[in-house]
């Protein structure tokens, strides 16, 4: 007999996949939001709190601060604006630009109007750039620079829907009066809307009403996938789906309002539309926005903020600069490093780590406070994470040895789980419940199963209700109520999440191990010398890497070593530098609880996602990679000694030229032959 919830011991009988578990949220549900869109939250702040701060944005190294009403009053003059250019219901606004409050304030804009906003990344080349304009067929577009324009009206033929270009720098743009698509200025959108309200053609409560009169349940963005395995989706998110998961993830982790948020991730990730469109309005929180990307390090530290949300690249990045800067200092400094760190991996065990149920001793809270302010704050400091309380990482799988690193140093981070499809967010570590072998625990409202293959599958109101355009690719991902992640991983007794990689990228060795290389690929990448690796090894008798050397730190410890070199390509052979990493592979094979990795080469380049190897957000796009370098995988496992590669390499304005070079393939268990003596790894 069924259960009343459509259950069948543990298995789903209801439309939909066949499950043999689920789980829900620890602390319950909450209630369902059904009746409220984006812009409604917006104007409830302005109303109950419009002096607050919302936004800061640095220009000419100036912090400049946006209230609630300042915010508002952007929204709407640029919300009229647009109108003025026949933009309405179900139109999309196709923006491309770097973390600018203007972007925000367009998608808003377009909202408010019952329109939808489809974010790009900036660093796009343009064949992707026409391949989404065809896909969207967009009426408008927002565009941050001079490049960025010029990018757009490469393709904007491929798109006839397209009317008009709204770029926001003005630099160089005096020259594009007549172009096959008019570009108008931002400013001058802004001037038309507020014209509109001065001539009394519209008012203030003429745009509240159509405000509070749009359909939650009608799209608000359009998020791309990561495109991992080919162009990138479109997810039609609405304001539903964004409003519950902000409500839930405040529920679990709530801060007080005007606490300070840093947008530095790109716009077109849905991790940062969730927290600037949905989380920040439900907290009240402030959104701070870099001057220049060449910036962000140093205003991320000016800042300091409570709440942080990045990518596992950018964990990896700072523990990264952090050794290498350890390598490179004072003996008396690297000695108390070394102490103090010693004291976080023992506390780090009770936090996170095997201990997590007992409650670390006295002694040992004292002396981690002790090593916190010898230690810990400069280094959190020097990367801007002083005062940071809430700490995420999500996008990809980050590493257990990064995660464990941030808990010795005090740093209270959490894994997130999710993808574009449910908005960003379906799992999340509980404050006394952080296990770093998981994701966390369901949000709530939410519910996760597993299917017999050890696929993960999600339904609840933050799923998506399909891919814009793609009927057949909503028919792929939706099966009844639930999603199909293509995540293989498992659920523990306490109904954590566990995520081991995607399904398809799971590799069977000859003899029927599996491996998940992502797991692997981690590991490698803890050392300060390793920026990326692809672990390869499905069908064959053991795995092998391709690597990619952190070149600023490789570079500096050459410098140390007095070695000459002329680049990245010719350091990347350099017999010192094959035994440096030859040794960071046999010391992490020594911490592997499966195979080993035998052999390796150093690519010459760098795994790149303007040649298609990475996807924007920095994760590799493993099938499509490991295809383009099939010779050279195919030369480490038939024992050749060095393996020559020619490849296409693609720079940001579309330009290519071909790289050509030989490879060392390094045996793992026998050192390389050495000029200069030893290398001390």
């Amino acid at each position: 007999m069924a259960n009343a919830d459509g259950r069948l011991g543990g298995v789903e009988i209801n439309e939909g996949p066949t499950i043999e578990r689920i789980v829900e949220a620890p602390e319950g549900d909450l209630d369902v939001v059904e009746d409220t869109a984006l812009p409604e939250i917006l104007l409830d702040h302005v109303q109950e709190h419009g002096d607050d701060v919302a936004l800061r944005w640095k220009r000419y190294g100036v912090w400049k601060e946006f209230t609630w009403q300042e915010y508002y009053d952007r929204v709407k003059q640029f919300a009229m604006g647009l109108e003025t250019l026949g933009f309405g219901e179900d139109d999309i606004v196709f923006t491309i630009g770097y973390n600018r409050p203007h972007q925000l304030w367009a998608w808003m804009g377009a909202q408010s109007l019952g329109g939808m906003a489809a974010p790009n990344y900036e660093d796009m080349l343009p064949e992707a750039i026409g391949n989404q304009l065809e896909l969207l067929s967009p009426k408008v577009a927002y565009a941050e620079d001079q490049e960025m324009v010029d990018k757009i009206l490469q393709v904007a033929h491929r798109a006839p829907s397209l009317e008009t270009i709204i770029y926001r720098d003005e630099k160089g743009m005096f020259r594009y009066d007549d172009t096959e698509v008019p570009v108008v200025s931002y400013d001058e959108i802004e001037r038309r809307g507020r014209e509109r309200f001065e001539r009394n053609e519209v008012t203030g409560a003429d745009l509240e009403e159509r405000i509070r009169a749009i359909d939650p349940d009608t799209p608000a963005m359009l998020s791309p996938t990561s495109g991992t395995t080919g162009m990138p989706k479109r997810v039609k998110l609405t304001h539903f789906n964004f409003l519950n998961l902000a409500n839930a993830a405040i529920e679990i982790d709530p801060l007080p309002k005007e606490s300070d948020y840093f947008s530095y991730l790109p716009m077109a990730w849905v991790g940062e539309q969730m927290i600037l469109v949905a989380a920040a309005f439900v907290g009240g929180w402030t959104a701070n926005f870099p001057e220049q990307p060449e910036t962000e390090s140093e205003d991320l530290r000016e800042i300091g903020p409570e709440i942080i949300f990045s990518s596992p690249q950018a964990y990896e990045g700072w523990v990264a600069d952090i050794k290498a800067k350890i390598e490179n200092t004072t003996r008396l400094k690297r000695w108390v490093y070394e102490r103090a760190m010693s004291i976080g991996e023992r506390y780090a065990e009770y936090i996170t780590g095997d201990r997590r149920d007992e409650e670390p001793p006295a002694t040992l809270r004292f002396k981690h406070w002790v090593a916190y302010w010898a230690a810990y704050r400069p280094i959190l400091d020097k990367i801007g994470l002083k005062r940071a309380k809430n700490v995420y990482t999500g996008g990809g799988p980050l590493g257990e040895d990064h995660f464990q690193y941030y808990h010795a140093l005090g740093v209270p981070l959490k894994q997130i789980w999710g993808q574009s499809e449910v908005c960003g967010f379906v799992t999340m570590h509980r404050d006394d419940d952080i296990q770093v072998e998981t994701v966390g625990e369901v949000f709530p409202n939410v519910e996760v199963g597993i299917t017999p293959e050890g696929e993960l599958v999600v339904r609840g109101p933050v799923v998506t209700s399909g891919y814009y355009n793609q009927p057949e690719k909503t028919e792929e991902a939706l099966e009844g109520e639930w999603l199909h992640t293509d995540d293989f991983g498992a659920i523990t007794e306490d109904g954590h999440i566990k995520v081991f990689d995607r399904m398809d990228d799971v590799m069977e060795l000859s003899d029927g191990t599996a491996v998940a290389p992502i797991s692997v690929e981690t590991k490698l990448k803890f050392n300060p010398y390793i920026k990326e690796a692809l672990i390869v090894g499905d069908d064959r008798e053991s795995l092998a890497g391709v690597l990619n050397i952190r070149f600023d730190n490789v570079a500096e410890w050459a410098d140390q070593q007095d070695i000459q070199y002329a680049g990245y390509k010719d350091l990347t052979q350099m017999e010192p530098v094959l035994e440096l990493i030859r040794g960071v592979v046999e010391d992490t094979n020594e911490r592997l609880e499966g195979p080993s990795i035998d052999r390796f080469v150093i690519l010459f380049k760098e795994f790149d996602a303007d040649d298609g190897e990475l996807t924007r957000t920095g994760k590799i796009r493993r099938e499509i990679v490991t295809d383009r370098y099939r010779e050279l995988i195919d030369g480490i496992y038939d024992g050749e000694e060095t393996v020559e590669m020619d490849v296409t390499i693609t720079y940001q304005d579309g330009r290519e030229s071909r790289e050509c070079g030989e490879m060392t393939v390094v045996d793992v268990g026998e050192p390389t032959a050495l000029v200069g003596g030893d290398v001390d790894g």
